[in-house]
């Protein structure tokens, strides 16, 4: 009874025990990238058909930089995962993964380097043919040489003269037939080369340069036949997206300024991205993700007494010599200083409407967004003490509802490009100034006409300085400006370094901006017309001080 016992045992325990795990290989392809100012998400798709039970499926040629912290794997509906294994080195046998048009390139290459053998297998057999010519004139010239001609007739000579004529003859053509085909061989071999140099182009382009790549290992259990599928995703550091615009600004009665957005992208993952979806979001990721801390300053007080008997101490210490006494600043532990642009935590993603290809290494995509219109303010700015003429100023309000992201912005002013610019961040409902250009017809003008004591405009006595400037403005185009002209005074912090200044046209704007001793006119300047602006500045201190 042992025996059938044993062997009902057996088939219970195999019926009982899960099939074992096998390995199935299924490369995985790119369907979807998002992009960040500073690195990207890969999305990686693995389909395979499987068996009920538990497998083993290897990923192959991911790439080597790829890290397991940043590994993440999401199966489709009733699949679980087990294990995952992300090896780098001592990598599974796997199958060649290749695509149909890389298959067909390479295929093409083959092909033209065997013709090049070819063609060089036929040369050199066009060379023996003219070897072998050459070779059978030397023989016949060799036959004057003979001794036997000595007693031979002259018909006989006569005639040998004739036959190694005709043969030497003979043999010159043949070689130079011989010269003409090769010639014409080596013309064919340079045209298949030029296609076998084009044919290897065509194949680099198809494929990354190789590297020994990782092979990702994933154990799955599933219940019952069928497709499985799985999403692998990973982080990769070396991808960017920046955008870049173009300002078109037009005049007139209704001034207007377009913004066609745009974005570059480009990427040095280590692999190409052929046909995938494309998501560029304004999140970093990679950059401070929490508020910095706070610490309070600590400082004490000593009595006099005690501050003395340290620095007697001190003295003591250096043998006599005094020890340099410097004021202590209080330690403070600096806060980490996050970068401007923050939105905390107002993300915005562009999701763009097709597949694209990005290169690794190669590419630098330029994807339009949209464009955006807003109405703009234009005046001329007018910085004499810089500049000789005004250039022009368009301050808009972004009324887009979306924020601005700082990049290279092209100028383009009424049809004409003007220049170029860095546009900075311009959240939604903020303003911002954009310059473009210079404006040859508005003149600028600063003299200044006390001269004394060598001192260009400026007249000094032991307590008072005074500085005079005549400022003038010519508006020599054919049309009227708003002109917002920017000019200097003397500020000072001491209560007893009196500050005054005059001007013979009203100030508008007092230190514009925050910036102190800044002074701002504004006014509308017609066409043919001019304006002129006394500026005077003076300083008074008491007697016995010294202006510094």
């Amino acid at each position: 009874m042992l025996r059938p016992i044993l062997a009902t045992s057996l088939v219970a325990l195999i019926a009982a025990t899960p099939a074992l795990a096998d390995r199935v290989e299924a490369p995985a392809d790119i369907t979807a990238v998002t992009i960040y100012p500073e690195g990207a998400t890969v999305v990686r798709q693995v389909t395979v058909d499987l068996l009920a039970g538990t497998h083993e499926i290897l990923v192959p040629d991911l790439p080597v930089r790829t890290r397991a912290e940043n590994l993440r794997v999401t199966p489709s509906d009733d699949v679980r995962i087990g294990a995952v294994s992300l090896a780098t080195g001592r990598q599974p046998v796997t199958d060649d993964t290749s695509s149909a048009e890389v298959e067909a390139a390479e295929a093409e290459v083959e092909r033209l380097e065997q013709v090049l053998r070819d063609h060089d297998t036929n040369i050199s057999m066009i060379r023996l043919a003219v070897a072998a010519a050459e070779e059978q004139v030397a023989f016949l010239r060799g036959l004057g040489n003979q001794d036997g001609l000595a007693a031979a007739s002259p018909d006989d000579i006569r005639a040998l003269a004739q036959l190694v004529g005709t043969e030497v003859l003979a043999a010159r053509q043949a070689a130079l037939e011989a010269e003409v085909e090769a010639q014409a061989a080596l013309r064919a071999r340079a045209d298949d080369a030029e296609l076998l140099e084009k044919a290897r182009q065509a194949l680099a382009a198809l494929t990354a340069p190789v590297d020994q790549g990782a092979v990702l290992t994933v154990t799955v259990q599933t219940d019952a036949d069928g497709p499985v599928m799985l999403d692998i995703s990973t982080i990769v550091g070396e991808a960017y997206w920046r955008p870049t615009y173009d300002l078109r600004l037009t005049r007139g009665e209704t001034p207007t300024l377009e913004i066609d957005r745009n974005v570059l992208v480009t990427q040095y993952s280590g692999e190409d991205w052929d046909g995938v979806a494309l998501t560029l979001s304004t999140a970093r990721p990679g950059e401070q993700s929490q508020a910095g801390e706070v610490y309070g300053i600590p400082r004490r007080i000593i009595s006099e007494d005690e501050l003395e008997r340290e620095r007697d101490q001190s003295v003591s210490a250096f043998g006599g010599m005094s020890e340099p006494v410097m004021e202590m600043a209080p330690m403070v532990i600096m806060e980490e200083i996050g970068m401007t642009t923050d939105m905390q935590g107002a993300n915005v993603t562009y999701t763009y409407g097709g597949e694209v290809t990005i290169r690794d290494g190669v590419d630098d995509l330029r994807l339009t967004l949209d464009t955006q219109s807003v109405t703009p303010e234009i005046w001329a700015a007018a910085t004499p003490l810089r500049d000789d003429s005004a250039y022009m100023v368009a301050e808009i309000t972004n009324t887009t509802g979306e924020v601005l992201l700082p990049g290279e912005a092209l100028l383009i002013a009424d049809g004409s490009l003007v220049g170029f610019t860095d546009l900075p961040l311009v959240a939604a409902g903020d303003d911002t100034k954009i310059g473009f250009g210079v404006i040859d017809g508005i003149r600028l003008t600063r003299i200044v006409p006390n001269r004394t004591e060598g001192d260009i405009g400026v007249i000094s006595r032991s307590n008072q300085q005074t500085e005079t400037a005549v400022i003038t403005v010519e508006n020599l185009t054919g049309e009227s400006w708003p002109i917002r002209l920017r000019d200097r005074t003397y500020y000072s912090d001491q209560d007893d370094l009196e500050v005054d200044y005059t001007a013979s046209l009203p100030v508008t704007v007092e230190d514009p901006e925050g910036r102190r001793g800044v002074l701002e006119w504004q006014f509308d300047l017609g066409a043919g017309g001019e304006q002129e602006i006394t500026l005077e500045s003076s300083l008074t201190w008491p007697t016995g001080y010294v202006l510094q």
